[in-house]
């Protein structure tokens, strides 16, 4: 009887193997595609930034990192505000340390509570990096849907920890999406233009 029950667990356990792999790739070519077109100031960008934080969003409910979906759902909402009310021409803005400086207040605050709540009442994994990230990230994508060109220094922030998750829960695909996204950010803020098609 034994043997019957870890005959079976195998394949389970194989098959969400898959699902994790087939998420997680769709997830980065998604979330690619909608950063790459940003870039390259292309309103289609939108639409990929909703497909790829849905997929995004399954694939850390599968893998237990709570605060990321929210995250993700912000991204989809921050995707239609900005399909909805940007224009055929981007007008970028720059703001000073003083502009950003409540936005980074806050956002810590607000990541430190999620964090220290998240350890106590969850099970989650990595609860104060996942929270930083999250608020963050919520606090970057405004800004970026707003044309802030400071955006981008928020997203090397949030990228690099990122990296640091995902390879600590053996997501390593995604650990190489947000590591290209961490060279994207650095591009977008420095006006590289490594990642512009046209």
């Amino acid at each position: 009887m034994i043997c019957i029950k870890a005959s079976t667990q195998r394949p389970l356990f194989l098959l969400a193997l898959l699902m994790n792999r087939i998420l997680e790739i769709s997830a980065v070519v998604l979330n690619l595609m909608y950063t790459i077109l940003y870039l390259n100031g292309s309103s289609w960008c939108y639409l990929f930034g909703i497909l790829g934080p849905v997929t995004l969003a399954a694939l850390c409910l599968r893998n237990k990192l709570y605060a990321e979906p929210l995250l993700q759902l912000c991204y989809v909402g921050f995707a239609i505000y900005g399909w909805v009310n940007g224009g055929e021409e981007w007008v970028v803005k720059h703001w000073t340390f003083n502009q950003n400086l409540p936005y980074i207040v806050v956002s810590l605050i607000l990541a430190l509570t999620a964090g220290v709540l998240l350890k106590k009442f969850t099970d989650a994994k990595l609860p104060v990096a996942d929270s930083v990230v999250t608020v963050f990230g919520i606090t970057g994508t405004w800004l970026m849907v707003n044309y802030v060109h400071e955006n981008w220094l928020y997203f090397i922030m949030i990228n690099s920890i990122s990296v640091l998750i995902y390879v600590r829960r053996k997501l390593y695909v995604g650990a190489a999406m947000f590591a290209l996204y961490l060279f994207m950010a650095v591009d977008g803020y420095f006006e590289l233009k490594l990642f512009y098609a046209w």
